[in-house]
C-alpha cells in the first residue's frame, strides 16, 4: 500500500505545474477548431472516421489515423469541464497515473520481485522522456495505447500461468486481455506489435526445453492476438480505404535503409538512458554511406544488443524480455517512410520506455547483490532516490517548455535551428504587428530556402512557408506579392488544395471579388470544413449578389465549422446577425449580435448594430441604452452617435 502511495506522487508531483500550460501545437486545430468535439454534436463520426477527418474528409492521404478512443476521450472530458486546458492536462496526467500502476503490476508478475517491481515503477513515472506525451494533450494516444498494452499484457500473464486449463478466471483474464489489446488499437497503431510481446514471453519463460517447441507455443498463445489484429486491420481497411500509409518522400536505397534503422534504434536506446537534452523536434537525417560514422555506430550497436539477447535469453529471461520490449515497441517508428513529421520523437518512446525501465532495475538488482546484504538495500534505497529524484527534476523543469506555443517553439529553434518546420512554427507564432510580421516573414523565408536545400526539398514545408508569406504580404496590403507567393506554393505543393482558398481570400481582400468568388467556390468544394473560406463566400453572396439567403447559409456552415469562441468567430456571429436585420428576421439578427457580443464585449460596432436590430423591432429604450453603455466607453464613437440622434429624432 506504501509502494502504491509513492508511486501515485512520483507519477502525479512532476507534472503539477503542467496544468498551467496552454494548448500547443496540433491541439488548437485537433481539439478546439474540432466541430465534432462539440457538446451535442453527434458521436458516430469518432468512430467512422479518422483523427483529421474534420479538417480533411476529402483528403484520403492526409486523413490516416483511426483513434476513436482519443478522440472519444477528449469528447468526454470537454463534455463535462468544456474546452479546458487544466481539465484536459489533468486527463493525461491521469493516465499517466494508471500507466504507471499497471507498470508496477506488470513487473512483479515479470520480476517475481516487489523491491525491483517497484524500483523500475519509480523510474517509469518521473522518466523526463515522457514530458512530451503527457505535457502535450494531442500526445494522449502514445500513454492511452501503453495503458491497453499493460492491461492487455498483465492479464494475459494471468490467464497462461493460470494452472487449471479450465478456469473461469482463466478464461475471463483471456477474454478480456484480448479486448485490452483491441481497445489499444483503437488508441494508437503501435499496439500492433502487442503479438510480438506476446509471444516473446512465451518463447523464452516457456518450461518446454527444446526451441522448437517454444517457437509452436509462442505461435498457438499469441495466435488470438494476431486474429484480433486481422479484423482491427479489416476495419480500417473498410473506414479509412488504407491499411499502411507513405508521409515521406526519401528515396533510399535497401542499403541506404539498412544502414539508417540501426543507427535510429541506437539514437533511441541513447535517448532512454540519456534523456537530455530534450527536443520537441529532432530533425533527422538518413545515413547514405558506409563511411559515414554513423553507420559503423548503428551496426555495431545492433551487433552488441543482438549478443546480449543470446546470451541472456536462457540465463537471465526477464532481462533479455525486457530488451525485446524495447526493441519490438520501437518497430513501428523504423518504417520511417509511415512515421510523420518527425522520425525521431520522444513521444514514441512512452511505451519502449516500460521495458528500459525493467532492464535497468534488473540489471541493478544483479549488480547490488554483490554488495553485502545488511547494506544492499540502503545502498539500492539511496541509489534508486538520486537517480528518482533527478529524473523528477528534469521532469517538472521541462514541462515549463510546454507553456504555449511561442514558449515551446522559441526552445525548439534553439535545439533545431535548421528544421524547416520549426521555422514554419516560429513564424506562425508571431503577432500581427509590424515588427513580428518582419520577424515572421524571416522565419518564413529561411523556412522556404532551408526546406528547398534538403534532399530530396522539404516541399510540404516550402509550401506552408510561401502561404505564410503570402499571408503575411496580404496582411499588409500587398496582395499581388502574396499571390506571388501562393503561386510558389502551388509549385511545390500542386496537391494542396488549401491553395484555392488562401487566393480567394486575398482576391476578397483585394476588392477583386469576382475573381475570389471563383476559388472560394473551388475551395469550398472539396473542404467543406473551411470556415474562413465559407465566411468569405457569405460575404461575397450578400454584398456582391444580395443573395441573403445563400450568405445566411454561408456563415451557419462557417460558425459550425469553426468551433471555438473567439474573434473570428464573434465577426462570424455580426455577420449573420446583418443578414437576417436586412431580411428583416430582427429576433435572429438580435440574437447574433448578442452571440458576438458574449465573445467580443469591447467591440463597439456589435453593440451598435445590436442597438440597431433592437429598434427596428421596437425595443428603442433597449436599443438607448446599448447606445449609451458604448458612448459611455467611447463618447466620440460616432456610428453610435449617429443612429442616438436618430432614435431621438434629431
Amino acid at each position: 500500500m506504501l509502494a502504491c502511495g509513492i508511486l501515485v506522487l512520483l507519477a502525479a508531483l512532476p507534472y503539477l505545474n503542467s496544468l498551467g500550460n496552454s494548448f500547443v501545437w496540433d491541439d488548437q486545430q485537433q481539439i478546439i477548431m474540432n466541430p465534432q468535439l462539440r457538446a451535442g454534436a453527434d458521436w458516430s463520426p469518432l468512430f467512422s472516421a479518422g483523427v483529421w477527418a474534420h479538417l480533411h474528409k476529402d483528403s484520403p492521404g492526409r486523413n490516416i489515423y483511426y483513434r476513436p478512443l482519443q478522440m472519444a476521450t477528449y469528447r468526454a472530458v470537454i463534455a463535462v469541464s468544456g474546452i479546458s486546458y487544466i481539465a484536459l492536462h489533468l486527463m493525461s496526467v491521469g493516465f499517466a497515473v494508471v500507466s504507471v500502476f499497471l507498470t508496477f503490476a506488470l513487473f512483479q508478475q515479470l520480476s517475481d520481485s516487489t523491491e525491483v517491481a517497484f524500483a523500475a515503477a519509480a523510474l517509469f513515472a518521473v522518466h523526463p522522456v515522457h514530458t512530451e506525451a503527457v505535457d502535450w494533450i494531442s500526445a494522449l494516444p502514445d500513454i492511452g495505447c501503453a495503458v491497453f498494452v499493460l492491461a492487455a499484457l498483465l492479464l494475459f500473464l494471468l490467464a497462461y500461468r493460470t494452472a487449471s486449463p479450465s478456469s473461469w478466471g482463466k478464461w475471463l483474464a483471456w477474454s478480456l486481455s484480448l479486448a485490452c489489446f483491441a481497445c489499444a488499437l483503437l488508441w494508437k497503431e503501435t499496439a500492433a506489435v502487442s503479438p510480438l510481446l506476446v509471444a516473446a514471453y512465451v518463447f523464452l519463460f516457456s518450461p518446454e526445453p527444446a526451441s522448437r517447441s517454444r517457437v509452436r507455443s509462442a505461435i498457438l498463445w499469441s495466435l488470438p492476438f494476431w486474429a484480433v489484429l486481422g479484423g482491427y486491420l479489416l476495419l480500417r481497411l473498410h473506414l479509412l480505404g488504407s491499411v499502411a500509409t507513405t508521409q515521406r518522400a526519401w528515396q533510399l536505397s535497401a542499403l541506404q535503409i539498412a544502414m539508417t534503422l540501426p543507427w535510429l534504434m541506437t539514437q533511441y536506446w541513447w535517448k532512454l538512458l540519456v534523456p537530455a537534452p530534450l527536443n520537441a523536434y529532432h530533425v533527422f537525417v538518413p545515413v547514405e554511406s558506409l563511411n559515414d560514422v554513423r553507420a559503423i555506430v548503428g551496426l555495431l550497436f545492433l551487433g552488441g544488443l543482438l549478443a546480449i539477447l543470446i546470451y541472456t535469453w536462457r540465463r537471465f529471461p526477464a532481462t533479455c524480455f525486457s530488451m525485446l520490449w524495447v526493441v519490438v515497441t520501437l518497430l513501428p517508428v523504423m518504417n520511417i517512410y509511415a512515421v510523420g513529421r518527425n522520425v525521431f520523437a520522444e513521444r514514441y518512446l512512452y511505451l519502449p520506455s516500460v521495458g528500459f525501465c525493467l532492464m535497468v532495475a534488473l540489471v541493478a538488482a544483479q549488480v547490488f547483490r554483490r554488495v553485502p546484504e545488511r547494506q544492499r538495500r540502503l545502498a539500492g534505497s539511496i541509489a534508486l532516490a538520486i537517480v528518482v529524484l533527478r529524473f523528477a527534476g528534469m521532469t517538472f523543469a521541462r514541462n515549463a517548455v510546454w507553456k504555449d506555443n511561442a514558449t515551446l517553439f522559441g526552445n525548439t529553434l534553439e535545439r533545431s535551428p535548421n528544421a524547416p518546420f520549426v521555422q514554419v512554427m516560429v513564424a506562425a507564432v508571431q503577432t500581427e504587428d509590424d515588427a513580428a510580421s518582419q520577424e515572421g516573414e524571416r522565419h518564413y523565408r529561411k523556412a522556404a530556402t532551408d526546406a528547398a536545400q534538403e534532399v530530396p526539398p522539404d516541399r510540404v514545408n516550402m509550401g506552408i512557408a510561401y502561404k505564410g508569406l503570402a499571408a503575411i504580404y496580404s496582411a499588409r496590403g500587398e496582395y499581388d506579392r502574396g499571390l506571388k507567393m501562393l503561386s510558389r506554393a502551388r509549385e511545390a505543393t500542386p496537391d494542396d488544395r488549401e491553395i484555392d482558398g488562401e487566393q480567394g481570400l486575398i482576391l476578397s481582400q483585394a476588392g477583386r471579388w469576382d475573381e475570389a468568388a471563383i476559388y472560394l467556390q473551388k475551395a469550398a468544394a472539396h473542404s467543406a470544413g473551411d470556415a474562413n473560406v465559407l465566411n468569405a463566400l457569405g460575404i461575397y453572396e450578400q454584398q456582391r449578389n444580395r443573395q441573403l439567403d445563400k450568405a445566411s447559409a454561408y456563415f451557419q456552415r462557417a460558425l459550425s465549422a469553426h468551433a471555438a469562441a473567439d474573434s473570428f468567430a464573434a465577426s462570424v456571429h455580426n455577420n449573420l446577425g446583418s443578414v437576417y436585420g436586412e431580411l428583416a428576421r430582427y429576433a435572429d439578427a438580435i440574437e447574433q449580435f448578442r452571440a458576438a457580443i458574449a465573445i467580443a464585449p469591447g467591440d463597439p460596432e456589435y453593440h451598435v448594430n445590436l442597438a440597431t436590430a433592437l429598434a427596428a423591432e421596437g425595443k428603442r429604450d433597449a436599443a438607448r441604452a446599448e447606445l449609451d453603455s458604448v458612448l459611455s466607453a467611447n463618447p466620440n464613437y460616432r456610428p453610435a452617435q449617429i443612429l442616438l440622434q436618430q432614435l431621438d429624432g434629431r
